[in-house]
């Protein structure tokens, strides 16, 4: 696979890109944006040793960007990205290696059906396209990333309640066209909403949604839009 190093300048990283089907993309960078934001506002109204041993799990890392984005949230102690397809891991260590980031950011070659323990913070960027949903690109590795072939949206979120403390919370990009049935997945896990983002982009609408586990139910949702280009 042809590769090509692309700058962070917002957090003084590079890392090294596949150049087939898994450049950097809007959902990405949007999604890390979102995820700092909410960060960056807790740790203004509460004591920063509280935050240090936070703990952040990356359902489906791919080559890395989102964690290493996030990796200068001083508060958070670890951040576990997993990612299942070998040859994108091989991408995902090297970035992580590249960035000296080996004692924040700890990558994992694995299912995340098998991965055990409880996190503070969950984060995905999924594959949200469905496998029906039009012509499945020849690259294997860019149909994972972007089609429902290994992880639904209904696995995703079982995984999260399954994985998250209790008050856990949770960080998820879809499209709108997805969000009912996101909707469903939530509340069929016993998760809440807190807010959400919807940011238009060229003519497409990508929704952040921001939760937890647990907790009193929210009696309404906070909703944000924006417009980027």
């Amino acid at each position: 696979m042809k590769k090509y190093t692309e700058e962070l300048q917002s957090v003084n990283k590079s890392v090294i890109i596949n150049e087939k089907g898994l450049k950097i993309t809007e959902d990405a960078l949007i999604l890390a944006d979102f995820i700092k934001n909410i960060l960056e506002k807790k740790s203004g109204k509460s004591d920063r040793t509280f935050f240090q041993k936070k703990t952040i799990l990356e359902i489906g890392a791919g080559q890395g960007i989102i964690s290493i984005l996030l990796s200068e949230v001083s508060y958070i102690s670890k951040i576990y990205a997993v990612e299942i397809q070998e040859k994108i891991f091989e991408y995902l260590v090297d970035n992580i290696r590249k960035n000296s980031l080996q004692d924040k950011i700890l990558a994992l070659n694995n299912d995340i059906n098998r991965i055990d323990g409880e996190y503070d913070y969950i984060f995905s960027n999924p594959p949200y396209r469905k496998i029906n949903s039009g012509k499945l690109p020849d690259e294997e590795t860019e149909k994972i990333s972007k089609y429902e072939i290994l992880l639904t949206l209904e696995g995703l979120f079982f995984n999260i309640k399954r994985l998250l403390k209790n008050h856990g919370e949770f960080f998820v990009i879809i499209p709108e066209e997805r969000l009912n049935e996101t909707f469903s997945y939530i509340y069929k896990n016993n998760l809440q909403i807190i807010n959400m983002d919807i940011n238009e982009y060229r003519k497409k609408k990508l929704i952040m949604i921001y939760g937890k586990k647990g907790g009193k139910i929210n009696s309404g949702i906070e909703v944000n839009y924006k417009k980027l280009f």
